[in-house]
């Protein structure tokens, strides 16, 4: 499948969570910021890309209550804003130096205000297109700072995954389209300006979006008629009916895991990386204390570690001699002045290594210095690997294999029952956890999810065909896939069921370096832009977009320059090996 540059990915996807980067050179392109290669993208994945109609109402947030030279970002919850807040004047004084292109906030520079989102009255509720206006009013907490401060406010949006999501920003426009049009019909046009929102600080009374703004996603036809076939054909429920979706949803997650965890012990959030970032807000709600990232993870998940308290060890290799780095780690602090380690938190398999840890040895660790282990089983996915076990919290992107549609962002925190530090566990997360999943990314989750028990054993079998393809060509220097890579840990998480098997995510290297991982990326014919666990095939050259500029760091750890990742979906075995194939072939010899 070719989907031409910047394109959503999906084609045709309202909502997509990835975008076309068809080319190594549109890779680069993307990470150095050229203009051929932003101007052309429509969607992007959206903890990285502020999406369209996020971007539109943020512009009718400014309108209305920013000073000249300020913008915004846009929150689900007032804890949210106020730790964004914190944020930027914390990591200002961090990482402020005379190049850094931002001035030192004063207090009072970043402020939140509310700004309340509702049909004026009956009659504008009566023009909601998809007839979807919810019972209560939808509140958006809006953090302002000066505009040379956006990249620091954009590090917690990516970093925490808690910004607002896609939809939520859509309905809100949508909810301001139908009051605009109300007011249009109910006042002379004279009168419109005067008509527009209160401000005061803290609290905001509904307004209008400006005309100029051209920002849903569809018309409001292509709504209407988009909400009549969900609906009309049962796909999915309406939004008001989001609780019972997301009970179900949580059933769901509970069933697949080991026995023993009920509804009550998961934990819904708006992304995965979002699910990390409770775990680590509740660990420290227990007590204060630095955390172990064991092995190469996905880049947020350190930073979480890094910014959002004491700091952590990172151990980058997650293996061999790690293991007695880690001991000493927890020695030291044990027997020292020092707070004792909060965590260990790994990945089982990891991304891009697909490396797993001894989780036996982990935990005999975390139970001899009573530390907790967290768990992000994103890759292994909840039908093959269980590891609970092991693990006090595991954590997982909804918006990977569980969805496969690559059309919402979810995610999901569960707590172990079984170990020692549940209760304590549950009470922290009491005071620090707010569900900020929107209601219609519950809906598409929920829809989506019903076959993920049955979708992953066809990948499973999918991507070891594929890894076995890559490992039989001469031109291969490495592939990186669970079966291969530590295999003897994978097996001790592996569930002993007959459709259990080793995920869809696999990386490859090739012989000849970087000039064969661009002729075999350039002429692999399916979809290719970040994100991973779709239900059709995804490549990416994961380094480029990951570490564009820590390429010398990522490869100590052996995540090289020219590693393709590729994340092998549903389609006919016999097309996807010929596809494969095709790429290797175009590798010059």
């Amino acid at each position: 499948m070719n989907v031409p540059l910047g394109e959503c990915v999906p084609p045709s996807t309202p909502f997509a969570v990835s975008v076309s980067l068809p080319t190594w050179d549109d890779n680069i392109g993307y990470e150095k910021g050229e203009q051929r290669v932003l101007g052309a993208m429509v969607s992007g994945y959206p903890r990285f890309f502020i999406a369209k109609p996020i971007q539109a109402l943020v512009e009718h947030v400014k309108d209305r209550f920013a000073l000249p030279m300020e913008t915004a970002m846009l929150f689900p919850s007032s804890a949210c804003a106020e730790q964004c807040t914190e944020f930027i004047y914390s990591q200002a004084q961090q990482q402020h130096t005379e190049e850094a292109g931002f001035s030192l906030p004063v207090p009072g520079q970043v402020r939140v205000v509310q700004y309340v989102v509702e049909p004026v009255n009956r009659r504008a509720a009566a023009l909601d297109a998809m007839k979807h206006a919810l019972d209560s009013p939808v509140r958006i907490y809006c953090v302002l700072f000066p505009a040379d401060l956006f990249p620091l406010a954009k590090q917690y949006w990516q970093h925490t995954g808690n910004g607002v999501s896609v939809r939520l920003a859509s309905y809100c426009l949508h909810i301001a389209r139908a009051n605009e049009k109300y007011e249009q019909e109910a006042r002379p046009r004279c009168l419109l300006k005067a008509a527009g929102a209160v401000a005061r600080h803290g609290a905001i009374v509904t307004g209008t979006l400006p005309a100029e703004v051209d920002s849903a996603p569809a018309p409001e036809s292509t709504m209407e008629a988009d909400a009549y076939l969900e609906e009309r054909f049962g796909r999915n429920f309406d939004p008001r009916y989001a609780g019972e979706m997301k009970l179900a949803l949580r059933r769901r997650i509970a069933g697949a895991l080991s026995q023993g965890v009920q509804a009550d012990d998961v934990y819904l959030t708006a992304t995965g990386m979002s699910a990390m970032f409770y775990a680590h807000q509740a660990l420290l709600g227990v007590r204060r204390g630095k955390s172990v990232c064991f092995g190469f993870p996905y880049i947020d998940t350190l930073k979480i570690l890094e910014k959002f308290g004491p700091g952590a060890y990172f151990l980058g290799h997650g293996e061999g001699a790690d293991y007695d780095k880690l001991a000493h780690i927890l020695e030291r602090h044990a027997q020292s002045d020092e707070e004792p380690i909060l965590a260990i938190f790994t990945e089982c398999p990891s991304n891009p290594l697909l490396k797993t840890a001894d989780m036996p040895r982990l935990r005999a660790l975390a139970d001899r210095y009573g530390v907790a282990l967290v768990v992000d089983e994103t890759i292994g996915s909840f039908p093959n690997v269980d590891v609970l076990d092991w693990a006090d919290i595991v954590v997982s992107s909804l918006t990977k294999v569980f969805s496969g549609d690559s059309n919402v962002m979810g995610g999901s925190l569960v707590l172990n029952p079984a170990l020692p530090l549940y209760q304590r566990l549950r009470t922290a997360m009491g005071a620090v956890y707010e569900d900020l999943l929107w209601s219609e990314d519950a809906i598409f989750l929920e829809r989506n999810s019903r076959d993920f028990m049955k979708r992953v054993p066809k990948i499973n079998s999918n991507a070891l065909a594929v890894a076995e393809l890559l490992r039989a060509s001469s031109k291969v220097s490495c592939v990186r896939h669970p079966k291969f890579v530590t295999p003897e840990n994978y097996a001790r998480i592996m569930r002993q069921t007959s459709d259990a098997g080793y995920g869809g995510l696999l990386s490859v290297e090739f012989a000849a370096g970087e000039s064969a991982s661009r002729a075999f990326y350039d002429h692999l014919r399916c979809c290719k832009g970040p994100s991973l666990g779709t239900n059709f095939t995804l490549a990416s050259p994961y380094t480029i977009l990951a570490h564009f500029t820590e390429l010398d760091w990522a490869a100590q750890y052996g995540v090289h320059s020219d590693l393709v990742r590729v994340s092998v979906g549903l389609e006919p075995r016999e097309e996807l090996m010929a596809m494969f194939q095709a790429a290797l072939d175009a590798i010059p010899t």
